[in-house]
C-alpha cells in the first residue's frame, strides 16, 4: 500500500547529487554490520543521515518505532561523500540520497540501492515547496522562457536545482542552452538580485519566506524542481547492494519502520521541531519555518523515469537508468 502524506520541507535543500564521485578502490568491502546482541535482542544499525528531509526518521527513532520492529538504530550526520563511501566500506549501514544522487550513483555502476522512500518532490501539507525561483520586485521576468539570456543562481551546479530551472525553461518554449547557472549561496540572494548579479535566484525557506515577506523579492514562476521532477522520489533511505542481499530480513524491517514514523510525524508535526533544533542546529524561528515535502514510504520504479531523463538530456548520466536497478530486490 503506498503511502502518501503532506508535510512541510527542509530548508537548505535545493537537491545535490554530491559524494558519488568517490574513489572506490580506497573503500573496503561491503561488511555485514547488522548484527543482534544477546541482551536485547534488537538489530543493530549505524544510520548516516543528511538533509532535514531525515527528521522524520530521527523522530521515529527517538520514539521507539525503530525498536518496535526490532531495530537499534544509531543515527550520525554525515557528510556527503560518506553516505556512498560508507555503505561501500561497511561504515555504515543505511544512508540517505537524493533521486537524482541515486540514478547517478547507479549510472556510474556504484552498488546501492533505495530500501525506502521518504520525501517526493511534491508540496507538502501547507501546499509549498519550500523553494521557488525569485526576481527582484521591479523585474520583468514573469514566465520561464523570459529566462533566456539571463543569470540565474541555485546554490549548487549540476543538481536538480540547476536541472529543475533549465528544464522548466525548455518545457516553457525556451532554449535552456541560452540560460547562464551560476552558484550562489541562498543568504546573497537577495543583494545579488538586488545589485542586478543575477536575474533570478532559486531560493528555499528560511530565506525564501523572508525575501517574500519584506517584499524584496517575488515569485512569479514557483518552484521548477517540484514542476520538473513532481512525484518522483526525493529523499530515500539507501544500503549497499551486498548489504541488502545478506539482510533481507532487516530490509523488511526498516521499510515497515520508516512507514510508521512517516505517518508518526504526519500525525505529529509539531514534534519534528525539537529535532530540528537539536539535530540541525536550528533557532526556533528557523524550526517554525522549515517546510518538507510530501512523504512517501513506497517507492514505484517508474518513479525515477523523469529523473533519469533529465540527467541523460543535460550529460549528467551517458544513458537513462533502469528504476528496478535503483531498489532493493522485494
Amino acid at each position: 500500500m503506498t503511502v502518501r502524506i503532506r508535510l512541510r520541507r527542509a530548508p537548505a535543500t535545493a537537491v545535490a547529487l554530491v559524494g558519488l564521485l568517490i574513489p572506490l578502490a580506497a573503500c573496503g568491502g561491503p561488511a555485514d554490520t547488522a548484527k543482534s546482541a544477546d541482551a536485547d535482542g534488537l538489530t543493530h544499525l549505524k544510520w548516516g543521515y543528511a538533509l532535514t528531509d531525515s527528521a522524520p526518521i530521527l523522530l521515529g527513532i527517538q520514539d521507539g518505532i525503530f525498536k518496535k520492529h526490532g531495530l537499534a538504530v544509531e543515527a550520525s550526520e554525515v557528510s556527503a561523500a560518506d553516505l556512498v563511501g560508507g555503505l561501500i566500506s561497511g561504515s555504515i549501514d543505511l544512508s540517505v540520497q537524493t533521486g537524482p544522487g541515486l540514478a547517478l550513483a547507479v549510472g556510474q555502476k556504484v552498488p546501492i540501492a533505495a530500501v525506502s522512500g521518504v520525501t517526493t518532490f511534491e508540496a507538502g501539507a501547507d501546499k509549498s515547496t519550500g523553494s521557488a525561483l525569485l526576481v527582484d520586485k521591479d523585474s520583468a521576468i514573469k514566465r520561464p522562457k523570459d529566462l533566456e539570456g539571463k543569470k540565474v543562481g541555485v546554490n549548487l551546479l549540476k543538481s536538480a536545482s540547476e536541472f529543475g530551472v533549465r528544464q522548466d525553461v525548455a518545457d516553457d518554449g525556451g532554449d535552456a542552452a541560452k540560460v547562464e547557472i551560476v552558484e550562489i549561496p541562498f543568504a546573497s540572494a537577495k543583494d545579488a538580485l538586488a545589485k542586478g548579479q543575477i536575474d533570478a535566484a532559486l531560493v528555499a525557506d528560511p530565506v525564501l519566506s523572508q525575501l517574500l515577506d519584506s517584499g524584496a523579492a517575488k515569485a512569479p514562476m514557483g518552484d521548477p524542481i517540484q514542476k520538473v521532477f513532481g512525484d518522483s522520489p526525493r529523499l530515500v533511505i539507501t544500503a549497499s547492494k551486498p548489504w541488502a542481499a545478506k539482510n533481507p530480513k532487516v530490509v523488511g524491517q526498516v521499510k515497515a519502520a520508516v512507514k510508521e514514523s512517516l505517518e508518526q510525524a504526519a500525525a505529529h508535526p509539531e514534534r519534528l521541531l525539537p529535532i530540528y533544533q537539536k539535530r540541525y542546529k536550528m533557532t526556533p524561528a528557523i524550526a517554525e519555518a522549515t517546510k518538507l515535502n510530501a512523504f512517501k514510504a513506497d517507492i514505484d520504479p517508474n518513479g525515477f523515469d523523469v529523473i533519469s531523463e533529465v540527467l541523460v538530456r543535460y550529460g549528467a548520466l551517458s544513458k537513462p537508468v533502469d528504476g528496478a536497478d535503483l531498489m532493493v530486490a522485494p
